[in-house]
């Protein structure tokens, strides 16, 4: 860059200092975070280090996904709150390092106390909400995650005056579904809406990447066990949608206007069914001899009145008992594919877009395949790992 070009972005920066009330000190978090009211005609170019006039604040920013969305935002400037329990303020040191210095604001919140959700979305211009449990607790069970939660979230937002507000569901939500998991998804999109009639809905499809709950759980059952236990027959179908694409999909909804108000199915650009998925990462970790086993539905073949008796109910029924009960952090009871606790989630149910909702494709996004992708995310369960191909070659 030229001398002039950086003086006029020294003179720049120097313009966005001096705004009154840019920066709001957090004494207790002695961190930084913008006000957009005041800056809203203001923007820098160059990646992280620019400002890209937006604020926005993102629940459940630490677990899976939330991690690749504040990547996303943060990477092109925006200021992000990332709210954390109270009692938890180290849980989100590791965001810090997506963004500019002060441009990552972590706040304590308790998603039943309303003035502290107020106080980490009173500065936004959008709130995304990732929150969901795949466990339920004593404290917050799937509704308490999936539906009370997002109507608080939703009510205090309404009432602080945000302009947008974005709810990540899931794509196989359905309020007559015998999941669990998935009714109170779709209830948690319409207690949004009762309070955002323009709220923007985004469905992903069962999501994948490197440090996922689906196909590394896959992987490890069949280095562990040797096969993968499923409920129900495997023939159920999903699209899985990789995780970046979804961020990335996310992204760029928060900054168009156009694309504001309207529900989404992000998705894969192949169906698979479950069994399909379990012998791919068999074959792609050099188990072929690995087996899929599950337990038969044969609800089809029975009357509607005696489908309570085909076998994957009875075993699914118990295993959703004994794993509620049974706390994920203590060794016992094996975590199987899908939400703890409720097996129909995605043993059972349909994971494929239904076309009548905008996709990943209409946005500009081409989603990534599972099939190019799957192998080198789960590279580190070869033997040799990084090295595998080396020794491949070697042996010829």
């Amino acid at each position: 860059k030229s001398p002039r070009h950086r003086m006029q972005v020294a003179q720049q920066s120097r313009r966005l200092a001096a705004v009154p009330g840019r920066l709001l000190a957090a004494q207790s978090k002695r961190m930084m975070t913008y006000n957009l009211q005041e800056t809203s005609g203001y923007s820098m170019e160059g990646g992280r280090y620019s400002v890209s006039g937006l604020t926005a604040t993102v629940f459940g920013c630490g677990g899976f996904l939330g991690r690749y969305v504040v990547n996303k935002l943060a990477r092109v400037g925006t200021a992000v709150v990332v709210p954390h329990r109270i009692d938890d303020e180290d849980s989100q040191r590791h965001l810090k390092l997506m963004g500019d210095l002060g441009m990552i604001v972590d706040i304590p919140f308790d998603a039943r106390d309303p003035d502290t959700i107020a106080h980490a979305v009173e500065k936004s211009d959008v709130v995304i909400n990732l929150l969901g449990k795949h466990q339920p607790t004593m404290n917050y069970t799937f509704f308490a995650s999936h539906v009370e939660t997002a109507s608080n979230l939703a009510k205090v937002c309404k009432e602080v005056g945000v302009p947008h507000f974005i709810q990540v569901s899931a794509l196989a939500a359905d309020p007559n579904s015998p999941s669990e998991f998935l009714r109170t998804k779709a209830w948690g999109e319409e207690e949004v809406k009762s309070y955002y009639p323009n709220a923007t809905i985004v469905r992903p499809s069962v999501v994948y990447g490197e440090e996922d709950r689906f196909i590394n759980l896959i992987a490890a059952w069949t280095k562990i066990a040797g096969m993968v236990p499923l409920i129900g027959n495997g023939d159920n179908q999903i699209s899985p949608v990789y995780v970046d694409d979804v961020a990335e999909g996310i992204r760029t909804i928060v900054f168009d206007k156009d694309l504001h108000g309207r529900t989404y199915e992000f998705a894969g650009p192949e169906a698979y069914s479950v069994r399909e998925v379990c012998r791919f990462v068999q074959k792609s970790i050099w188990m072929e001899d690995a087996t899929v086993r599950g337990v038969p539905d044969i609800t089809a073949s029975l009357p509607q009145n005696m489908q309570f008796l085909s076998p994957h109910k009875f075993v699914g029924d118990f295993a959703d008992l004994a794993s509620r009960g049974w706390a994920e952090v203590l060794p016992g009871f094996p975590q199987l594919l899908g939400a703890r606790g409720d097996y129909a989630a995605l043993n059972t149910a349909d994971w494929t877009p239904h076309r009548a909702y905008l996709q990943l494709e209409d946005i500009g996004i081409e989603p990534q395949s599972l099939k190019v992708l799957g192998p080198e995310l789960l590279r580190h369960y070869l033997e040799g790992g990084h090295f595998s191909r080396v020794n491949i070659e070697e042996d010829k």
